[in-house]
């Protein structure tokens, strides 16, 4: 064997082997065996912790939580009443409301499922020609009855608005004022919060929650969920 080849084989094969390894760590299958045997059919979402600079983060993803986990099958307790219930008993914000005995939230809501959610970043960044947009969320599902993890998962969105400007220079100066103006109005924050709620809990999507017990796809597509994956 020619001595390129001698200092090439090993090589090659650590190669090999370091991407078969790789596709090994990414085919894992996500378990959802917990998911199943604790098999929730009502879900109370707490107001979200907030790790962001923006005080509205979390009210724009907890708004937006109900609709991706009704389609999906569960009954989801009205979030706007929730919320006001815990104002009532002095607790005010994410941090406080997440700190609440599981006992207690058991006692007041006998919901088989909470859901926990933190805003990692919310928020619209102007630049000199343009704005970037980002909002990332993670959470986790437990068992209301024992505190056990069923599920946890994080999503995060970045939007350029000048991503797709193909302009020149003074034609991304006047697009970056009106997209700044814009997002100022609208919050354009809140829109892609929605965004990555959905890609975040919906079932339809691979790693969120399985379907619950209300969707017609309710164990039906589930149990081969992690095959699909």
């Amino acid at each position: 064997m020619k001595p390129i080849f001698k200092l090439l084989l090993p090589i090659t094969m650590s190669i090999l082997l370091s991407a078969c390894a790789n596709n090994h760590n990414q085919a894992k299958p996500r378990d959802y065996s917990k998911f199943r045997q604790s098999n929730p059919r009502s879900i109370l979402v707490v107001q979200p912790t907030n790790s962001s600079v923006d005080v509205k983060g979390p009210y724009a993803v907890l708004a937006q939580t109900t609709q991706p986990l009704a389609e999906s099958g569960f009954y989801v307790f009205p979030v706007v009443l929730v919320n006001e219930t815990f104002k009532e008993n002095g607790l005010n914000d994410g941090a406080e409301i997440q700190a609440a005995a599981l006992n207690k939230l058991q006692k007041v809501y006998n919901a088989d499922a909470i859901l926990y959610l933190n805003v990692d970043k919310y928020g619209t960044k102007f630049q000199v020609i343009n704005s970037v947009t980002t909002v990332s969320v993670s959470g986790k599902l437990i068992d209301a009855r024992d505190g056990t993890t069923l599920w946890t998962g994080q999503k995060d969105i970045t939007i350029d608005s000048n991503s797709n400007n193909n302009g020149g220079f003074f034609s991304q100066v006047f697009n970056a004022v009106v997209n700044q103006i814009s997002d100022k109005l609208t919050d354009k924050a809140y829109k892609v919060a929605g965004v990555v709620d959905d890609n975040l809990l919906a079932a339809k999507n691979s790693d969120a929650l399985l379907y619950g017990p209300y969707s017609p796809q309710y164990q039906a597509l589930d149990q081969n969920k992690n095959e699909q994956e």
